[in-house]
């Protein structure tokens, strides 16, 4: 299905690198439109739908996909709440839950996942929901991020203030070591599985898709360094609020950089313990993006390019903080972060 939005979409996405474009371009068909999978169609369509709208991103293609799918006015049943009552219990809880996910992952308990098997739905369809959610959520952040990035020069706003001193938290203590603010975390399942890669196994061809894009987003050559994606990473994990990206992020931006107290001071004590005004700039274009809607603003944009990142900087990084979207709502709803110590 060819619409003036995934026209306009495909323009904004071309600005890409050719290997992020490239994979990019696969999400939609391996997340939203699989050969095979457990969850219908529709079903996938209804959940990325009201991802978009609760992201104040309504968007015409989906919601011309699914009356395509169920019959005129299926949009309309999930654009109105109040309509809600004309689908089944088993689709207004599925949809129920999506929402919750893509507005905060933080609230999703165990609880809830416990409500969904109560409705009938598999691990595979809990998973592949999920993946729906995570891979909109991405698609979103990304279009939003590169419009900014297309608009005429932003003035920055004035240079954030850095209240705590480098090298001490915000009760001015010394800071822990990076082992210490980033321990070995080990991710309990919700789902039938042994481990975080098992659980994204019942929804195969997303899983694919996702890792690839990953890869290529964090590590493939682009113009913002591998240092500085992990940077990104972390910031919009730790305002997402997901402990395991958190510390796979900080101890691998420790790792590549050799700087073991930014990314520890930005987790302990926040973006203000930052001093680098280029490092800032980068923290806090990233964490406006993680919230549902997004918080980014020409201004972050503007900032960006004040502290010296070039427009294809600016895209790696956003690329980075849609990307860390997508995983951080993973690893938050199919299952729980926990120290590696912790006795069960």
């Amino acid at each position: 299905m060819t619409t003036a939005s995934s026209v306009r979409a495909d323009a904004v996405l071309s600005v890409l690198r050719p290997d992020v474009r490239e994979l990019t371009a696969n999400v939609d068909a391996a997340v939203l439109r699989p050969a095979e999978s457990a969850l219908d169609r529709a079903d996938r369509a209804r959940i990325a739908l009201r991802v978009a709208l609760v992201n104040d991103q309504p968007d015409d293609e989906l919601a011309a996909e699914l009356d395509a799918l169920v019959g005129d006015g299926a949009a309309d049943v999930v654009r109105d709440t109040d309509r809600w009552d004309e689908l089944s219990e088993a689709q207004q809880a599925l949809l129920a839950h999506c929402e919750l996910v893509a507005l905060d992952p933080a609230d999703v308990t165990v609880a809830e996942i416990g409500e969904l098997r109560a409705q009938g739905f598999s691990t595979a369809q809990i998973v592949a929901a999920a993946q729906v959610v995570a891979a909109t959520s991405f698609r979103i952040r990304l279009l939003r991020g590169l419009q900014l990035v297309a608009e005429p020069d932003a003035t920055p706003d004035a240079e954030p203030a850095n209240t705590i001193a480098v090298g001490a938290t915000a009760d001015g203590c010394e800071l822990p070591t990076p082992d210490e603010a980033f321990p070995q975390m080990r991710w309990v399942p919700w789902v039938e599985a042994d481990s975080f890669d098992e659980a994204l196994q019942h929804d195969p061809e997303a899983l694919e898709a996702c890792s690839a894009l990953y890869n290529a987003i964090m590590t493939d050559p682009g113009e913002l360094a591998t240092a500085e994606r992990e940077l990104a990473a972390l910031a919009a994990s730790l305002r997402t609020g997901c402990e395991l990206s958190s510390g796979v992020h900080g101890r691998r931006q420790v790792e590549l950089s050799d700087d073991r107290v930014t990314s520890v001071a930005l987790a302990e004590a926040g973006p203000a313990a930052v001093p680098d005004q280029r490092q800032r700039a980068i923290v806090d274009a990233a964490a406006a993006l993680a919230p549902t809607p997004t918080a980014l603003t020409s201004a972050h944009i503007g900032r960006l390019r004040a502290a010296g990142v070039s427009a294809e900087g600016i895209r790696d990084l956003i690329a980075v903080a849609a990307m860390t979207a997508w995983t951080n709502r993973l690893a938050m709803t199919l299952g729980n972060a926990t120290t590696r110590d912790t006795d069960w």
